[in-house]
């Protein structure tokens, strides 16, 4: 999928395409060393919503600075931190409606696991600085 001009994919952290930059929300991740950008979650958790804030600057400067590059975000399935992380995303990018029925539609439709994800994921857009 594109959002913000660059290609994203997402799933699980280990399938991390060689070169790509990776944004691993896995604190476990056994290819964690390879990781451009860290924000750890616990499973079926929710990031803590200033550490998201920063990390989705950092990326959003890495999509800008490099925009042919790969980006990927990943966790241990790639289904319920992942699809929130870029649910969020896919909101600041200007996806509008639901982000979750967005990333469903565009990713997995088993995405945003938690009815909690799905209620962050989708008041996101009211955290988003005007």
């Amino acid at each position: 999928m594109i959002l913000f001009g660059a290609r994203i994919a997402a799933g699980p952290f280990a399938a991390l395409p060689e070169g790509a930059f990776g944004l691993c929300l896995d604190p476990h991740a056994a290819n964690r060393a390879a990781v451009a950008l860290a924000l750890d979650i616990v499973d079926f958790g929710l990031p803590e919503p200033a550490a998201l804030r920063a990390t989705l600057d950092a990326l959003r400067a890495a999509m800008a600075a490099e925009p042919d590059r790969r980006f990927y975000i990943g966790c241990k399935a790639g289904l319920g931190r992942t699809c929130t992380v870029l649910a969020c995303l896919a909101r600041e990018a200007g996806v509008t409606g639901d982000p979750v029925a967005w990333v469903r539609a565009n990713h997995d439709p088993r995405a945003v696991e938690t009815p909690a994800q799905e209620a962050f994921a989708r008041s996101w857009a009211a955290t988003l600085r005007g």
